[in-house]
């Protein structure tokens, strides 16, 4: 349900969770603070179909325990003017979660270091060092060869980037 206009707007929720008796919602808005928050929660509690809503505000949860199943509750509940249901927001892909990793971690490893070393050098002689460590071993044909030419195609790579 949409708000209309000229009206305060309740609280945005999003669903989390929903299983057979029971709802978890996340707010997408500010939480409600003190006989605000009261409010809400005991507006929750007396919808039909609700046996207990617990507001945690720390964690800008709400949990609802249904006596009906938990769908037909959370239909209510978007009808309602106690909440604005919205989509959840969809998570961010994890290949861009480290690509931002790597980022911030080169830039964090060139500013300590002055600018003397960034992640792909430090990654090449960690890979030489451990090349290293298999010729020692006498692993010459196998791991030794890998880890160097991956240590020197990453320094190389480094030079023309």
């Amino acid at each position: 349900m949409t708000p209309t206009e000229g009206t305060a707007r309740p609280p945005r929720l999003c669903l989390v969770h929903r299983s057979g008796r029971r709802l978890r919602l996340r707010f997408q808005s500010p939480v409600p603070q003190g006989a605000a928050l009261v409010a809400f929660a005991d507006g929750l509690a007396d919808l039909t179909g609700v046996a207990r809503a617990l507001v945690r505000p720390r964690t800008g949860s709400v949990i609802i325990e249904t006596l009906a199943p938990a769908g037909e509750v959370l239909e209510a509940l978007a009808g309602s003017d106690l909440v604005w249901i919205v989509d959840a927001p969809r998570p961010v892909a994890v290949g861009q979660v480290m690509q931002l990793g790597l980022a911030r971690t080169d830039m964090e490893l060139a500013r300590r270091t002055e600018g003397a070393l960034d992640l792909r050098s430090t990654l090449a002689v960690a890979l030489l060092g451990a090349a290293i460590v298999q010729l020692a071993r006498g692993r010459v044909a196998g791991p030794a060869t890998t880890l160097a030419m991956t240590a020197f195609s990453l320094l190389e790579r480094g030079k023309r980037g």
